[in-house]
């Protein structure tokens, strides 16, 4: 890391300024986008490769079921993992960290503060390169789950409630609804609100969390909040089946002769799965929080933690649900928005529309946003209607192809999603390090960073060139999902084309979107 003045301008057009040190919107620095040349390559890119990946189908590589690697097979690993101390030793980090970011939040100093660069800047935007490595596994040491397990187990090794009515989560909300609810709602209210830039507002909205799973596990059975409220989880769990880690029984067999099934009703000492799933016919991450309480349970030492080709759950996706492919479809349009906010282009609709209007600020904020979330949402029904239309001798309707191909789109979002994070993290991540020095903005220089600025981490051209190569890289793997899907819809390679077409001409107008968003400049403000 290279240290420099805060107030110069660093690789590219990058200009510096005290940012995300908590100034004024006026102070905040722009950073260019991509040239128009890399933005052009990136579209022949897209375009080339869907035909490629769609005309010649011996490009798309096939998945062995069989290639896993059980990272539970090293014995100091699984002897650790089998303690039952070890959930609590795994949370006791993100614990602390938590606690660090309700503190400085709440005392600290509104101006210069560590709480919204921790928050916003570092944990919120590598949670998503997190998830892209490690699965579900931020779940595993979730400090709001970590809290609420310690309320209701009063203990710091058993997970089994002692407190608590253990009422039924209400049936009609058994589905990833709440989390999207929640999930749009806090968009709305973190970017209307400008919350990734204050201390106090990121503390409260950590303490609401928190209250929400502890009320959760004291009302409903298990953990309700995180199978179908915690938005964090939601997001891991739809992102995490392109994962390279999965959780799954060692032998599939050995489960169904499993009279017991500790693994998920639980027995004197274990809890069992805590999202109420029976890990023996678990095929998929989508709602597996790594918790690793059936490892713990199994009398048959049947559970392993798996590595495995990126996408496998995707590729192999028989299963299509609408609340699934809801969330799907709003991941990618809420990113894009996030994105579109921080454009020229968003001043410049806003102003017009208040202008002829004369509406307030937040009326056309949410007026914007809802349209941001509506019209991807269309324009994929209408795909999958014109899908229909050429494949009229399959039979099969338009609600299931919006189904079946919005899962197509996770890679699409999850990747831009990186490429989003990424160019907030490398080009902000430094700002951390005065703050480490003095995290309350009490004037203290523990470790003598405290009036030093840090030029960023990567150079703008690095962070043009890794944008573009993950949007090309996620639209790939989006094309080839799509292929996957539409072998197991359509019958024939004629029926597969057609039905096909629609949807990749719409995954093309996604990533070039994309594209077109990280060659605008770009306001630097937070992370998604």
């Amino acid at each position: 890391m290279n240290e420099g003045s805060h107030s110069g301008t660093h690789e590219g057009s990058y200009s510096t300024g005290p940012g995300a040190l908590g100034v004024e919107p006026e102070q905040w620095h722009q950073m260019d986008g991509i040239p128009t040349w890399l933005a052009i390559t990136g579209v022949v890119l897209i375009i080339v490769t869907s035909h490629l990946l769609v005309a010649r189908r011996n490009v798309i590589p096939s998945y062995g079921s069989r290639r896993r690697f059980d990272i539970l097979g090293i014995s100091f690993l699984k002897r650790l993992v089998k303690k039952s101390y070890f959930p609590i030793l795994a949370q006791s980090f993100s614990l602390i960290i938590f606690s660090g970011i309700i503190i400085a939040g709440l005392i600290g100093s509104p101006r210069s503060n560590i709480a919204p660069v921790l928050t916003w800047t570092w944990w919120w935007v590598l949670l998503i390169f997190f998830v892209l490595g490690f699965g579900t596994l931020f779940c595993a040491i979730c400090p709001w789950e970590a809290i609420s397990t310690l309320v209701t187990s009063l203990s710091l090794s058993s997970r089994r409630k002692k407190i608590g009515f253990e009422k039924t989560f209400p049936k009609f909300a058994r589905n990833t609804y709440p989390a999207i609810l929640l999930f749009v709602f806090l968009t709305w209210f973190e970017l209307g609100f400008d919350v990734t830039r204050s201390p106090v507002k990121t503390a409260v909205m950590g303490l609401i969390f928190t209250a929400a799973a502890i009320t959760c596990a004291l009302i409903y059975e298990k953990r309700a909040f995180c199978r179908y409220v915690c938005l964090v989880g939601r997001i891991q769990g739809l992102y995490a089946l392109f994962s390279p880690v999965e959780l799954r029984p060692v032998n599939h067999d050995v489960c169904r002769s499993c009279s017991g099934k500790e693994c998920h009703k639980g027995d004197a000492t274990h809890t069992g799965c805590p999202t109420n799933l029976f890990p023996g016919n678990l095929f998929e991450n989508t709602y597996c929080t790594m918790c690793t309480e059936c490892v713990r349970s199994c009398p048959h030492d049947n559970i392993g933690i798996n590595l495995r080709p990126p996408a496998a759950d995707l590729i192999q996706k028989t299963r299509f649900k609408w609340d699934e492919a809801i969330l799907a479809i709003v991941l990618l349009a809420l990113t894009s928005f996030h994105g579109m906010t921080m454009t020229p282009w968003w001043n410049r609709i806003n102003d017009l529309i208040r202008a002829d209007t004369g509406l307030g600020p937040v009326p056309v904020f949410s007026g914007l946003m809802a349209l941001m979330l509506i019209l991807p949402v269309v324009l994929f029904a209408a795909a999958a209607n014109v899908s229909c239309k050429l494949v009229p001798g399959a039979g099969i309707p338009p609600g299931k192809i919006f189904r079946a191909f919005a899962y197509a789109v996770i890679p699409v979002a999850l990747f831009y999603h990186l490429a989003h994070n990424g160019m907030h993290f490398f080009m902000e991540a430094q700002h951390i390090l005065p703050l480490l020095s003095d995290p309350f903005g009490w004037g203290w220089d523990v470790f003598g960073t405290a009036h030093r600025r840090y030029a960023p981490l990567l150079s703008l051209p690095t962070i043009w060139y890794l944008q573009i190569m993950l949007i090309v890289v996620g639209h790939i793997y989006g094309v080839i999902v799509a292929d996957r899907i539409a072998r197991r819809l359509f019958d024939g390679r004629t029926q597969v084309i057609r039905g096909l077409a629609p949807l990749i001409v719409t995954m093309i107008l996604y990533s070039g979107f994309s594209v077109w968003l990280i060659a605008q400049p770009m306001t630097m403000r937070s992370g998604m």
